[in-house]
């Protein structure tokens, strides 16, 4: 396994962690190439479509599937990075 790969698996854990700690009920689309790393439901059925990437940069490409899902299926699109703290931050695409 590469560095890369391993760093972008530990962070996709990583957002996954932190959103189960938000009371979500969380699975990783292992090795997928679709538009999300992780689908996120909340415990009032708010499904999160979530593309996981450690320096912020969604292509244009990525950020067109993830709305495309979101126009086809009842998801919400987010872009989970690190902030400058080193923290998971979430942030909902429109």
């Amino acid at each position: 396994m590469n560095n890369n790969y391993r760093r972008g698996y530990n962070f996709e854990l990583r957002v996954k962690r932190s959103l189960e700690k938000r009371g979500y009920f969380v699975v990783r689309s292992s090795g997928s190439h679709g538009p999300a790393d992780l689908l996120a439901v909340s415990k009032d059925g708010a499904i999160l479509a979530v593309q996981c990437k450690l320096d912020g940069y969604l292509s244009p490409k990525e950020f067109r599937k993830l709305l495309v899902l979101a126009a086809r299926y009842p998801v919400v699109p987010y872009l989970a990075s690190k902030n400058e703290n080193g923290r998971v931050s979430l942030k909902a695409l429109s």
